[in-house]
Parts: structure tokens; sequence; C-alpha cells
């Protein structure tokens, strides 16, 4: 689907922090700059561009959009009496925002590539993600093979806080177009 502007400012109204506002939602722009299938280099590791502070307000943002309803979730007055952490709790997939986030265009950018699909992802949580932690992310390309003519990619995402403390670990598997050329052409679609 191509997003129109009608179509963007629509998304707006859903967007309740600054980090949404300020994160492209658009993932065909820069394509031309995303890593492809046909030049990773499986063992290659990275840091992610940008580093994640965790707010209630973001935790609060994530749980409500993911249409979770149990107030230790959504409800702050009730999770500052009954949350382990004193605040509205982290829903188990707030890591796949974190890593977006943490990309951004850097890379592992190949995440945003027009015309992937999802066939599998690991995703393990050590420890809850809290409020005011400073979360960075370690990159590794893992594997890639091909199947039946598609073409899959792994990377291993480590997300640690401020303290090296490793909070999780997500391992996403997509199928992608293989070259730039191939990437370009969903892109411009």
């Amino acid at each position: 689907m191509v997003m129109t502007t009608s179509t963007a400012q629509r998304l707006q109204q859903y967007f309740s922090t600054a980090k949404q506002r300020g994160f492209e939602t658009n993932f065909r722009l820069g394509a031309e700059n995303y890593e492809v299938w046909d030049e990773v280099e499986i063992g290659a590791t990275f840091n992610g561009q940008n580093t994640f502070e965790v707010t209630e307000e973001d935790l609060l943002a994530f749980n409500l959009g993911v249409a979770e309803q149990h107030p230790l979730f959504v409800d702050r007055e009730y999770a500052s009496k009954h949350s382990p952490t004193g605040t509205v709790l982290d829903h188990p997939l707030f890591p796949v925002l974190i890593c977006f986030y943490c990309i951004g265009t850097g890379p592992g950018n190949w995440i945003r590539s027009p015309g992937a699909r999802n066939p599998g992802q690991t995703l393990e949580n050590f420890e809850r993600y809290r409020v005011g932690e400073v979360i960075s992310l370690r990159e590794t390309a893992w594997d890639k093979w091909i199947r039946r003519d598609k073409h899959y990619l792994t990377y291993k995402h480590d997300f640690f806080n401020q303290d090296g403390v490793q909070k999780g670990s997500w391992r996403c598997t997509l199928i992608l177009p293989p070259t730039r050329e191939d990437l370009l052409a969903f892109a411009k679609a």
C-alpha cells in the first residue's frame, strides 16, 4: 500500500507520544539505502543508531495500541499500587517498538523492507523494561538462506539497559526481496 498524504494525516491522530510523532512510518522513504539480502554479511555486529529512554507515556501508548485491557498495563493509578515496578507494565511485545526505534535508518534497516514477509520470530524477555531505563540495541546478522526460491534473513537483536544488563533478545526473520533492484521495485510499486 502506498501511503498517501491523507493516509499519513489520518494516522497522526493515533500518535500520542513525542517518539511516535518523530518516527517515520513511510518505510518506502529511503529504501534505496536499506540493507538488502545479497549484501548482508553474516556475523557482522552493529550497535543501534538510537537509544530508547523508556517513559510511562511510551508503555501506556504501546499497551493501548495493542488493545491491552488489564489495569496493570493501562491504568496508571492501579499500576502505581499493584505493579511490581510501581508503574504500568511493559507488554511482552514492547521490545519490537524499541527495536524499530533504535535501528532508525542505520544497520539492520532491512527490517523495514517493502515487500518483506514475516515467517517467524523468537522474542525472549529476561527482565521487565522499566520507566527511566535507557535501552540500547546490539544487532547481529545471524543467518540467511534460500528455500523454495525465497530469500530468508535473520538478525539477532539484543537489548541492554544503561547498566549493561541484558533485558531481552529477539531473533527476527523476514523473507526479503533478494537484491536492491528487487527491493526498489517494491518501494516504487
